[in-house]
């Protein structure tokens, strides 16, 4: 059985969620004894700002067309296990897949059916969201209207509260080989137009704003990892390595 641990290092390195969010999963943090330091609960991966570009995520909607065998075009979801169902070929995997990497997936599922398959994805219904959470007024899944930053972000969340440590914003994301990267920024230099960085964010980044240490962050996804999971992404983390 899987600990605790493997399910939050799980969670945090597919950071795609049902569009469900329970409300108590976000704010102010609960008042603490502030002299206790926060032990780091999560292992995170050194932070590389290379793009990986679009990939598919649970719940997300797609287009499939077969040129060769037009009765198999069809429109898919991800499932909350990361997979797609064809017809024939059975499940193949589309979540943290890129356009081409799934186009390719498809036909080699199809191989064995048809004759040099080509195979066309189309995105059709793909959530923009992050999640915004810590010492904001109004916290949780936030639509991405277009590019957006994390200033932008913890602003469309609310703003600050007053307890907010703005030098050291947390911002955790998916990294290339699927583990977690965490990056702290400074959005009191933005504000104070001290120059800062106006760090732009990704669909289904997790921003997180803390009280006074950033292991906050590794704490709060523990403290609600049961309102944010659910039981189908559940399953995905627990035995999906993809």
């Amino acid at each position: 059985m899987l600990s605790r641990r493997h399910i939050l290092n799980g969670f945090l390195a597919t950071v795609a969620l049902s569009p469900t969010l329970n409300a108590c999963a976000t704010g102010p943090a609960s008042n603490r004894d502030q002299t206790q330091p926060l032990a780091e609960p999560i292992a995170f991966s050194e932070w590389q700002d290379s793009d990986a570009g679009y990939a598919f995520y649970p719940t997300d909607k797609l287009d499939i067309q077969v040129p060769s065998a037009p009765e198999l075009n069809r429109q898919a979801t991800v499932g909350q296990d990361g997979r797609i169902s064809l017809p024939m070929a059975g499940q193949v995997m589309a979540a943290h897949k890129s356009v081409p990497q799934l186009e390719a997936d498809i036909a080699k599922a199809y191989a064995p059916y048809l004759r040099n398959p080509s195979v066309n994805v189309l995105p059709t219904d793909t959530p923009m969201r992050v999640i915004v959470g810590g010492e904001v007024k109004g916290g949780g899944w936030i639509d991405m209207s277009g590019d957006m930053d994390a200033l932008q972000a913890v602003m469309a969340a609310g703003g600050f509260t007053p307890a907010a440590r703005r030098k050291e914003v947390v911002i955790i994301r998916r990294g290339p080989s699927g583990k977690a990267m965490r990056r702290v920024i400074n959005l009191q230099n933005v504000i104070d137009g001290r120059g800062g960085e106006l760090f732009a964010i990704r669909r289904n980044d997790i921003i997180f704003v803390p009280r006074s240490n950033i292991a906050e962050a590794g704490v709060w996804v523990q403290q609600h990892v049961n309102d944010l999971i659910p039981s189908g992404i559940m399953t995905y983390l627990l035995y999906n390595s993809n």
